[in-house]
């Protein structure tokens, strides 16, 4: 059934992208500006294959049989990124203020609050993401009202401890939102190159913003910061008698739940694919995810890894559907 809109599916994605910028732990640089602008050029052609699939008229919501393979892979995918989603929230958790004791403590709680927000369905995630893109862009527009009088531009300089090429990798591993577009799209009917053209163009202009403000304002601090956003903020203060943080704070639970409870429907619906009968798919995909955070805490995943799983579901899986459908005469 197509239920979304190109604004709404863009502006979903762009809100996964932003938490993962926010929780970014690299130093800002220059050079990873121009590495994130050529990986963001390349996601766009990797996902070129999913474009002209979805022009031939696939569908994975048809076939349960025929995709049941790919649905598997995908739930594996989804609950890996999810359960890397409550790792990033719990690293991040060091530098909130979050009124409770304990980072998996809080990760749970997160996840109890996706439970629900998965039950009502991707129609009311899409909705709900209008909203949350409006508080967000209002929470940067406070944060720019703070930043203007801390910022020096002549810290905006060129880095030794970073190169293009590193920036380039970090952001095609942290690509994570491209696979769901093999799902989203059975959502929409049209626009799906524009809507993607869209969210690839916020996430560079996100980054690119709070990476230029970042560096003007932090400067030699940048290299000491163990999450950049957190400390701009911590430094961006625009009002004289009232701090911004409980603002912050809510932005960035919001884009928390937002992206987890994205990556939840979908798994839910990859494992309900697979097992029709099985009750509250969201429910044991959730738990599933805080298993895999407990696990992914005590070591990290290879970015070489996580690039490679990104290209498989984006242009491989695709570009070999769309070739059983020309050299098979099947429909994909």
């Amino acid at each position: 059934m197509n239920s979304l809109r190109s604004s709404q599916l863009s502006a979903m994605l762009f809100l996964s992208a932003a938490f993962t910028i926010l929780c970014q732990t690299a130093s800002w640089t220059m050079e990873g500006i121009f590495g994130t602008g050529i990986a963001v050029a390349v996601q766009f052609l990797l996902c070129v294959p999913i474009f002209l699939l979805y022009r031939q008229g696939f569908s994975l919501s048809d076939g349960d049989v025929k995709h049941r393979l790919l649905s598997t892979l995908l739930l594996g995918y989804l609950l890996v990124r999810g359960g890397v989603s409550f790792v990033r929230l719990q690293r991040a958790s060091d530098a909130l203020t979050l009124p409770v004791s304990g980072k998996f403590f809080a990760a749970a709680l997160i996840a109890l609050v996706c439970i629900y927000t998965a039950s009502l369905g991707i129609r009311a995630l899409a909705r709900s993401s209008t909203l949350i893109l409006g508080l967000l862009l209002f929470a940067l527009a406070v944060l720019l009202l703070g930043a203007v009088p801390q910022a020096e531009p002549q810290n905006l300089s060129l880095s030794t401890d970073d190169t293009i090429f590193r920036g380039f990798l970090r952001e095609m591993a942290c690509a994570d939102e491209l696979p769901l577009l093999l799902l989203l799209f059975d959502q929409m009917a049209h626009r799906r190159v524009r809507s993607t053209l869209q969210f690839l163009a916020g996430k560079l202009g996100l980054f690119a913003f709070l990476a230029l403000l970042g560096m003007a304002v932090l400067g030699d601090r940048m290299a000491h910061s163990p999450l950049p956003f957190f400390s701009t903020i911590s430094v961006s203060q625009p009002f004289s008698t009232q701090r911004a943080d409980a603002l912050y704070l809510v932005i960035f639970v919001m884009l928390c739940v937002l992206r987890i409870t994205l990556f939840t429907v979908f798994a839910a619906r990859c494992l309900a694919r697979l097992l029709p009968r099985l009750q509250y798919a969201s429910t044991i995909c959730l738990g599933g995810m805080l298993a895999i955070s407990a696990a992914a805490a005590h070591f990290s995943i290879s970015a070489v890894w996580q690039i490679a799983a990104m290209v498989l579901f984006t242009s491989l899986i695709p570009l070999g559907l769309l070739l059983r459908q020309k050299f098979g005469g099947k429909n994909p």
